[in-house]
Order: structure tokens, then C-alpha cells, then sequence
């Protein structure tokens, strides 16, 4: 079983716009920046106390720390650090932390932000990579507008290249991770800041380049840490048609949904673990009797906001079909994937092709097949951070490719995501073998 790291939950949270309904997004946005007051930061030299004690600890606990960097490396990276200190301020830190944690190349091992995380100067927004660049896909109310608006620029520097040096922050293996994770650094103003794309950690404005429609303007953001609890507004509430399938049916750990007009079986799969009310085993009878009974044509099962847990749950249904005499064309069973497709979830995508011939439709996945899980974590005892780490590598297929990768790429676009429109669902409606 492995699962993903405190700080991959955060990161899935705070980019929850889009992986989960946005009104939860917003309820987490509000849990993870308006938690108890922090108590007065560490000392200097207990900030350097918990530098090493992170360093002995992943050395210690890590299955192997040291395959993208050497030893050499990481031990200059810490030196570093711990000789700046006294010139740089908590948030900072911070996240310097996690550019060492980075240096491991796991992104199951990491830093969690959330205590910290309200004493950070942060942009008024979130933000999305889509096919045709990147997007504002909420606001706080005073920015309301900007939902909705293309991102030119992030100060002086093209907003995809901003990805690019945000991505020093934090540990990822393909596209699709760094885009995920780096939706939610680069809307704090210290990692912005850490990486020069701004010109201080506490900076209380921040410049962007947008366009809306034909028009291009440059606009300054108040990154002040609100006194009161901020309204946000999502790209979600501007639907028109009513809530689309996959946000309805992402809460809890597995919903159903006959489809009658393309007679399909639909599985939500959102997380890796058995519902206590409702177990895998009465799911998977459900699901074939339910088929049955419809005479659905197809299963799909939705694996797009399913972040990790343990892989194993999966394998009850994979069983059932397995015996089951329906569903055993090819393009009988299709699996939707994207890059908030993490972990154990990855690793049930790849089992449902292997094993059920399904087809994968989508995005790649954001990791790799073959990586690091198995969670444990410690805590710095002076900064109080928590810190997650694998225990375990996980040998999944033979060869190493970076991605779990669909079968029929569907790249969603701001025309879609912007009207509630789902074409990786329309696809597998849709698909038909070649």
C-alpha cells in the first residue's frame, strides 16, 4: 500500500479547482490558510537544529535518497542553507526546505505547507495549465473578473517558463506533475520569490499579464495576507448547464451512474480505499449486477481525481470482471486518467489495461509507473513541520516511462473547462476500436 505524501494531499487540495467540486476547493482553500495562529517561529539555531535533522532522517529513512543527486550534492545543498539562515526569514525557509526535499526526486516525499502556509504573502488566485496556456480558474471576490482570463506573464516572465523555475521547488518526474504541483507554489509570493520571479518574499503586489478576449493589459494583485476570511469565486459557478458528471460524483471514495443515452456504466474511482458503509465487494457485485440488469454496452471508471491509497482495494472489482462474461471487448472497459492521477491510482490504471484490455483515455498520469511509496513521516521538532517520505520502491513495469500514458490523449482546453464541457467523458462515450 502506498499512498501520497502529506504534501502531494495540500498540493491536490489547493489546486482543487480543478480535481473537486470548487465548492470544496474552497472550503480546503479557507481550512489550509486560516488555521490556528502560529506560534512564534524557531530560532536561527533551531531552524539549523531541524535542517539536520531532516538531512539525517531522509538519509535515514528513505529507500534511496540520492537517484537523481549525490550525496556530495545534497551535502552542499545543506551547507548552504544553514550558512544563510540568518539572512532569510521563516517563509523563506521554508521553502528552501523543500528545494532540498526536491533534490531526492520523489514526489511522494515532501513538506507539509498548511501550518505555515497563512504567514505566506500569496496571489489572490488560482491557477490552471490547460492545452492553449494558462488560466485563472478562481479569485478572491475583489478579482472576481479575472476567473476565467489567460496568464501572459508572471511579472516579467512567460507564464509557462514560470512553471519551468517553479519546478525547482519541488520534486517531479513528467509534464504532468509540474504543472499540478507548480499551480499551487506559484501563487505563494516566497517561492516566487525564491526562484526570481519576484522581488521579495513579503512583496504586498505582484504584477501579471493577462489577456481577456483580444485584449492584453497588465495588472497588480494585492498579495497581502487578508485579515478576514476571503470569499472566493470558482470557474464552476459560471456553468451554465448545471454541475458536469465528474464533479458531482468526486466526493467520498467511489461513486456510481448508469449513463441511459450511451449506455454506460460509470465508476467514479476517487480514492483508493474501501468506503466503510459500503465496501469494494458489495461495489463490485453492485456494479456487475447493476450492468446486468441495464445491459450496459460499457464500464468506465474514472480515475481522474484519485490521488493514491492502496492499490489492492481495486483488485476486488478487477476480480468480479474478470469471471464476469460481460465487458470483454476491447472498448468495453475504458479507465479516465489525468495528471492528478497519483500513486496507487496510476498503478490500478496501468492493472486495468493489463489485466481487463482496458483503454486509457486522457492525460498522462503525474508520476511514473515504476516509484517510491509507502508512507511514513517524521517532525521537525523545533519548526514543527511535517515531513513525508517513501519507505518502499515500487517496480511496475519493465521498462521506465514517465508516465502512465492514455491510449487516446484528450487534452482539455479553456473552451471546455470554462463551459463545464467534458471531452475525455465525450470520448469514451464515444470511442470506438479500431
Amino acid at each position: 500500500m502506498h499512498r501520497s505524501s502529506g504534501f502531494e494531499r495540500y498540493t491536490l487540495c489547493m489546486t482543487h479547482i480543478q480535481t473537486r467540486l470548487a465548492r470544496m476547493l474552497l472550503v480546503l482553500i479557507a481550512l489550509g490558510f486560516f488555521v490556528s495562529a502560529v506560534n512564534a517561529g524557531p530560532t536561527k539555531d533551531q531552524w539549523r537544529s531541524d535542517i539536520d535533522t531532516l538531512a539525517e532522517n531522509l538519509l535515514e529513512r528513505h529507500p534511496n535518497f540520492f537517484t537523481k543527486h549525490t550525496v556530495e550534492e545534497f551535502e552542499d545543498a545543506i551547507d548552504d542553507l544553514a550558512q544563510r539562515i540568518d539572512t532569510l526569514e521563516d517563509a523563506q525557509i521554508i521553502i528552501e526546505l523543500g528545494r532540498l526535499v526536491a533534490l531526492g526526486g520523489d514526489p511522494h516525499t515532501g513538506i507539509e505547507l498548511s501550518t505555515y502556509a497563512k504567514t505566506m504573502h500569496r496571489l489572490p488566485i488560482q491557477v490552471i495549465v490547460l492545452s492553449d496556456g494558462v488560466f485563472i480558474s478562481a479569485a478572491t471576490t475583489p478579482y472576481k473578473e479575472l476567473v476565467g482570463t489567460q496568464i501572459l506573464k508572471f511579472g516579467n516572465t512567460d507564464a509557462l517558463d514560470a512553471f519551468n523555475r517553479i519546478g525547482a521547488l519541488f520534486a517531479y518526474e513528467n509534464h504532468s506533475r509540474l504543472i499540478n504541483a507548480g499551480s499551487s507554489y506559484i501563487t505563494l509570493v516566497p517561492a516566487l520569490e525564491a526562484v526570481g520571479l519576484a522581488n521579495a518574499f513579503d512583496a504586498d503586489t505582484f504584477g501579471l499579464t493577462i489577456e481577456d478576449g483580444q485584449t492584453k493589459r497588465t495588472i497588480t494583485l494585492d498579495c497581502t495576507i487578508p485579515k478576514t476570511r476571503p470569499q472566493w469565486v470558482s470557474f464552476a459557478q459560471n456553468f451554465k448547464d448545471g454541475m458536469p458528471l465528474m464533479y458531482r460524483k468526486s466526493r467520498g471514495n467511489y461513486q456510481t451512474e448508469f449513463l441511459q443515452d450511451s449506455g454506460i456504466m460509470y465508476l467514479a474511482y476517487n480514492k483508493c480505499e474501501d468506503a466503510e458503509d459500503f465496501p469494494m465487494k458489495l461495489l463490485s457485485t453492485f456494479i456487475i449486477q447493476k450492468s446486468d440488469e441495464f445491459d450496459a454496452r460499457r464500464l468506465v471508471i474514472d480515475l481522474r481525481f484519485n490521488g493514491g491509497g492502496d492499490e489492492t482495494v481495486l483488485w476486488t472489482l478487477m476480480d468480479q470482471l474478470e469471471k464476469n462474461d460481460r465487458f470483454k471487448g476491447k472498448g468495453d472497459i475504458v479507465a479516465l486518467i489525468s495528471r492528478y492521477t497519483f500513486s496507487s491510482a496510476m498503478t490500478n490504471a496501468h492493472q486495468l489495461k493489463e489485466r481487463l484490455g482496458a483503454v486509457l483515455i486522457g492525460e498522462p498520469t503525474g508520476g511514473k509507473p515504476n516509484h517510491f511509496g509507502q508512507l511514513n513521516s517524521f517532525i521537525l521538532p523545533n519548526s514543527g513541520l511535517t515531513v513525508s517520505h517513501s519507505t518502499q520502491w515500487f517496480q511496475k513495469v519493465k521498462d521506465d516511462p514517465d508516465a502512465v500514458h492514455p491510449d487516446v490523449l484528450i487534452e482539455v482546453g479553456s473552451a471546455d473547462f470554462f463551459t463545464g464541457h467534458d471531452p475525455v467523458l465525450e470520448a469514451a462515450k464515444n470511442y470506438t476500436p479500431d
